[in-house]
């Protein structure tokens, strides 16, 4: 089935087009306190990313029988991946109509702390075992190069989280916030540069996946696309955070910054298991060929 792509663009445009109407009417919060025009859509885009997430994954699973064997698990992974964040951007809804200023971090955070390391973690699953290599950034006892990929990603989520509750509560009290929160950031970018390093650049080696020992040349191709949305799409979270850090926009600070962290996640999810799904079907194809 060679529409795959087509017919997960073409729900995905329902789901958009489903949006504005679920949103109707809620101009303001429940306790009856307008929206501004950036609380607004700031609002809408929780709605319509949810919509979008769930249809995505119940198409992805429908698609998973019509992968090669050995690439279903990164099809798996990929439901998940939209299927739990689209559970939690309807939560996050659901927190930030509460009241004005409302910031559904820990939702937002128990999102993030699944569905980054799943995403690390897939680009083990799709090389598979046979590409791990020796050249490691470091060795951790009794870990292959998941294990470092999840530890990395898992401790770039928690510095993040750390550093957010901080933001959370400068933007609640209309205080500067404390200077700390600043070494959490930096923190976590360490953890997301050794998650750079184990899975690789486009235009570099990677240490702990050798691309030369992946027999499937599609799948070469689907590895240098995903590090693609690594390097540049999860750029776009650390933006997220400078805004409310600086709190642009004033009072809407908090506003702007989910807005932002909301197309983030939004470009690179839908993003990364697109291009899962296209790489699959290409082994899929290339072996029924």
């Amino acid at each position: 089935m060679r529409t795959a792509a087509p017919l997960l663009i073409a729900t995905v445009l329902l789901a958009v087009a489903l949006a504005p109407t679920a949103a109707a009417g809620s101009a303001e919060f429940e306790d009856g306190t307008a929206m501004s025009g950036i609380e607004r859509v700031t609002y809408m885009s929780f709605i319509g990313i949810s919509l979008m997430f769930i249809a995505s994954a119940f198409f992805l699973f429908m698609e998973r029988a019509d992968v090669a064997r050995r690439h279903r698990p990164a099809i798996g992974i990929s439901v998940m991946i939209v299927g739990i964040a689209g559970v939690q951007y309807a939560l996050m809804q659901e927190a930030y109509i509460a009241e004005p200023g409302a910031l559904p971090t820990d939702f937002r955070y128990a999102d993030w702390l699944t569905t980054v390391p799943l995403m690390a973690v897939t680009f083990a699953v799709l090389a598979g075992k046979e590409a791990f290599t020796d050249r490691r950034l470091f060795s951790l006892p009794g870990m292959s190069v998941p294990g470092i990929i999840i530890v990395g990603s898992m401790f770039m989520m928690i510095s993040g989280y750390l550093g957010q509750l901080e933001l959370d509560q400068a933007l609640a009290q209309g205080v500067e916030p404390n200077p700390i929160h600043w070494y959490f950031f930096f923190q976590g970018c360490v953890g997301y540069l050794t998650v750079f390093m184990i899975v690789g650049s486009p235009f570099t080696g990677a240490y702990g996946i050798d691309d030369t020992k992946i027999s499937d040349p599609s799948i070469v191709a689907t590895m240098t696309r995903l590090r693609k949305v690594v390097l540049i799409g999860w750029l776009i979270y650390p933006v997220g955070y400078v805004i409310g850090a600086i709190e642009l926009g004033g009072v809407e600070g908090a506003a702007s910054m989910m807005l932002v962290y909301n197309l983030a996640d939004l470009v690179n999810k839908l993003a990364f298991v697109i291009i899962v799904l296209i790489g699959c079907r290409a082994v899929e194809d290339t072996v029924s060929a």
